[in-house]
């Protein structure tokens, strides 16, 4: 009996210490490098934090710095060292180590942000996670940005030769190689390194972001003149991750809501972008910035440039045992086949 009275009382104990373990709080430092009043961070980052903690039942909290806790470049290296526990980078930093996500950064393949945020995850899922190149952190999700436009201050670029001479910014990657083919001088510069580069008159033509983007940067205000490219001419690809360690303090349960919560419903709302580009096209028109759509001779010559980076990325995934031009083309119709829903969803 005794022996009897001994187990149960143990077996209550492990199952009160495990019911204290589930019950436990954790609390995450998430870094986010984009100043704080960026809609990146009103309209998605806060938001979707907000719905964890809500999902979880405030078992897992976040605080996020007022000012970023690292350069835009050393997020991913930040995490994994645990100077802080999660965040977000540009892909394009961490390119030379994780390369198959880079298939958001391949010109001319944007439908909206919301459209291919989600599809490169489904692409992810489908061809990409077996190579395991997020090894080092626990992955959360992805988000793919606004196709990238270019925009000018002395005259509109709506051929190659446009761009013979010219000082122009853009973001590392296809952009300003293309643009460096066209005979540009390109200073490449983080995305928050823009204005600096821009407001100076440093540069004449800026590239690789969006319209809306170089607004909210302070900078669309130096422009004249927009050329539409269409797919874009890149679109920045972040992947969303946490500490590995960290990650392993939540419970399954919570662990399992945080997933489902960094899908569909993390996509969605990176919908305030393609609302916010729609009406940002609005005012600038309005504040007398003439918006072209680039000639078919112009976009013709654009992807003759841009055809080295795409069969660098196709031997890239064919080197990790992906086949890039089944997923490539999976990721474009993807990304068309979530967007169709969207215009469907969103019709009055």
């Amino acid at each position: 009996m005794k022996t009897l009275t001994g187990l149960v009382a143990a077996s209550l104990l492990f199952l009160g210490s495990n019911q204290a373990l589930a019950a436990e709080k954790v609390k995450i430092l998430f870094n986010s490098f984009i100043p704080s009043g960026h809609i990146f961070n009103q309209g998605v980052v806060h938001p979707w934090l907000d719905e964890i903690t809500k999902a979880t039942g405030g078992r897992v909290t976040f605080d996020v710095p007022p000012t970023s806790l690292a350069a835009p470049q050393a997020q991913y290296d930040s995490v994994i060292k645990g100077v802080f526990d999660a965040g977000y980078i540009a892909n394009v930093f961490i390119e030379n180590r994780i390369k198959l996500p880079s298939i958001g950064l391949l010109p001319f393949t944007q439908a909206s942000v919301e459209a291919n945020s989600q599809a490169l995850w489904n692409t992810y899922e489908k061809f990409f996670k077996p190579a395991n190149e997020y090894k080092d952190v626990h992955l959360l999700g992805f988000y793919v940005g606004m196709g990238g436009e270019i925009l000018s201050s002395a005259k509109p670029i709506m051929a190659i030769s446009d761009l013979e001479g010219v000082k122009a910014y853009s973001l590392p990657g296809v952009t300003a190689e293309m643009l460096e083919k066209s005979g540009a001088t390109v200073v490449s510069a983080p995305a928050v390194r823009s204005y600096e580069l821009i407001s100076s008159g440093t540069v004449d033509v800026f590239a690789s972001l969006n319209a809306y983007d170089f607004e909210m940067f302070k900078s669309a205000q130096y422009a004249k003149y927009v050329t539409k490219i269409p797919g874009g001419t890149q679109a920045p690809v972040f992947s969303i991750f946490m500490n590995k360690k960290v990650w392993n303090k939540i419970s399954p349960e919570d662990q399992e809501t945080i997933t489902q919560l960094a899908r569909e419903p993390l996509a969605k709302l990176m919908g305030v972008y393609d609302k916010g580009m729609r009406e940002a096209r609005v005012r600038l028109i309005g504040e007398g910035i003439e918006f072209n759509d680039a000639p078919e001779a112009f976009v013709a010559d654009l992807k003759q440039f841009a055809q080295p980076t795409i069969d660098k990325w196709l031997q890239q995934a064919a080197d990790l045992g992906v086949d890039g031009e089944a997923a490539l083309k999976y990721y474009v119709a993807e990304a068309q086949r979530i967007d169709a829903e969207i215009q469907k969803r969103d019709q009055p």
